[in-house]
């Protein structure tokens, strides 16, 4: 969903590896960037960069590409998005993406996670159309997801990240 640098496959394969081990043995499967979720309403596919599916795929009529169920959904930001505030009383809209992703029923989770500095940004389904916001910020925090009852220290999420890189 964002630009690729060093940093962002950092991020997500320190995702990856994280929520594997998380989620191996369980009811939960890791799916990486390449998969897309399919959104009926605007038929349109989309691709985080990283997801989590309870069970088994739901697939969009068949097609192995196009992912309806996803629980959890990973963005890498690239930058902050402009005239983004995170004191805003509103939650961010980030482009719209969230907006639209945020009516598949399965989902629980989207995190966005900022490779500028370690800070990230959970946003939660507190009731059917209610969604709340956690913000970790620093190395020593831990993200922590309801769903799949994981935690996710900062500092491994950000392992090897160099901050110093201009993206």
């Amino acid at each position: 969903m964002s630009d690729s640098s060093v940093n962002q496959g950092r991020i997500l394969r320190n995702l990856m590896r994280l929520m594997d081990v998380t989620c191996r043995n369980s009811l939960y499967e890791v799916l990486p960037r390449g998969v897309q979720v399919w959104l009926p309403e605007p038929s349109l596919g989309v691709y985080p960069d990283l997801m989590v599916v309870a069970g088994a795929p739901l697939l969009h009529d068949g097609q192995e590409d196009k992912v309806l169920n996803p629980c959890v959904m990973f963005e890498i930001l690239s930058k902050p998005t402009p005239g983004y505030s995170p004191e805003a009383i509103a939650l961010p809209e980030r482009g719209g993406l969230f907006r639209l992703c945020r009516e598949i029923p399965y989902l629980q989770e989207y995190v966005f996670v900022h490779q500028t500095e370690a800070r990230v940004e959970q946003f939660y389904r507190a009731e059917e159309s209610l969604w709340g916001m956690t913000t970790q910020t620093g190395l020593d925090r831990v993200v922590e997801l309801a769903i799949t009852n994981t935690r996710l220290p900062m500092m491994d999420i950000y392992a090897q990240v160099d901050f110093s890189l201009l993206v």
